[in-house]
């Protein structure tokens, strides 16, 4: 069955804040990191994202995604272009060289490059009303042949056809079996026979604007509701192995806002089409493993889950991992704080 991946190994903050700031060659991406930016700040966002900044913060603190160059103290009547030019002529994003820079694209051009792939439903869904969309996270991989081109040395011995999984918005990355999300950047893996990567997207990642304009709200509610009602285990199977190593249901829904259950719904699987054993009847070694992959972080599935995300109240990342995120990787909301949870690791 299908399973959440990690999002990236674990690796020193110093390299994962070179990675951070290398992902800042999107536009998209930077004018996400502006969302706190001071309402009162003379400058607009946008115009400091178009100069090549990224926000640090605190206060009115940005950074060039290219020559690193730090500007703050921004006055009425400053340019961002021109204050970039003058305090950094050597930037070669200035220059006009070709620094990686990536434009934003809106999500007509991305599915104009689908090859005709479910325009049918796009059709009755372009008027939906949603949030503005983000840039897809792997804006190379827009196009569905682009994705398949990756499958190269796809495990011969696996039931999934990568054909499938390239139509579902996946490309291989060449670990293993798993695969990532061209829009969302959602992965999944351990694949087992008769799963519908459609179905397995919806489930781990039901916000991934490609999935919803793709398949539609309906279709991700119906997995939703199904994946939610099949794996929340009898409450009698958990009391008791969590009675002494965890805090209540009660207190973990004061500390983050979200239950126990919800969160075990991140990781847990659906029961599959070759029969499968109820929850209540899982071993004890079984109970304790799923309690580990409750806690632990889901994006460098090392250490314990220990931030919750404001104001979404989502507890999914250790500390380390929480500093890079901008967007909750489980409902794709937006980051404006971070809280130290509850949570006992010891």
């Amino acid at each position: 069955m299908g399973d959440a991946a990690p999002a990236q190994q674990p690796e020193p903050r110093a390299a994962r804040r070179r990675l951070f700031e290398a992902s800042m060659r999107s536009v998209a991406r930077r004018l996400r990191t502006f969302q706190q930016w001071p309402r009162t700040a003379p400058v607009s966002a946008q115009d400091l994202v178009e100069a090549g900044f990224f926000y640090l913060g605190p206060g009115d603190e940005v950074q060039c995604f290219c020559c690193g160059g730090i500007l703050k103290d921004w006055r009425p009547g400053d340019c961002p272009m021109i204050e970039h030019l003058r305090f950094f002529p050597s930037c070669k994003y200035l220059s006009g060289e070709d620094v990686g820079n990536q434009e934003m694209l809106s999500l007509q051009e991305i599915f104009d490059t689908v090859d005709g792939q479910f325009l049918s439903v796009l059709q009755g869904i372009v008027s939906e009303e949603t949030a503005q969309p983000n840039e897809p996270e792997y804006p190379e991989m827009v196009t569905e042949e682009m994705r398949l081109s990756t499958f190269e040395n796809w495990p011969q011995n696996s039931s999934m056809h990568p054909e499938q999984l390239a139509r579902a918005g996946f490309f291989y990355t060449g670990r293993g079996d798993i695969v990532r999300c061209f829009y969302c950047d959602g992965g999944v893996r351990s694949w087992s026979f008769g799963d519908d990567p459609w179905r397995e997207h919806a489930k781990w990642y039901p916000e991934c604007e490609f999935l919803l304009h793709s398949r539609g709200r309906e279709f991700v509610n119906s997995v939703q509701a199904t994946f939610s009602s099949t794996l929340l285990a009898p409450r009698h199977s958990w009391d008791q192995t969590e009675q002494d190593s965890s805090p209540s249901q009660g207190a973990v829904q004061r500390e983050t806002g979200t239950s126990r259950q919800e969160m075990r719904s991140v990781r847990q699987k659906e029961p599959g089409a070759l029969g499968w054993q109820h929850e209540s009847q899982l071993s004890t070694e079984e109970q304790l493993r799923r309690l580990r992959e409750e806690r632990m972080c889901k994006v460098c599935m090392d250490k314990d889950v220990s931030v919750v995300f404001v104001p979404c109240g989502h507890l999914v990342a250790c500390e380390e991992c929480a500093f890079n995120l901008r967007l909750c990787p489980i409902c794709r909301a937006g980051i404006q704080g971070r809280g130290t949870s509850g949570w006992k690791t010891g």
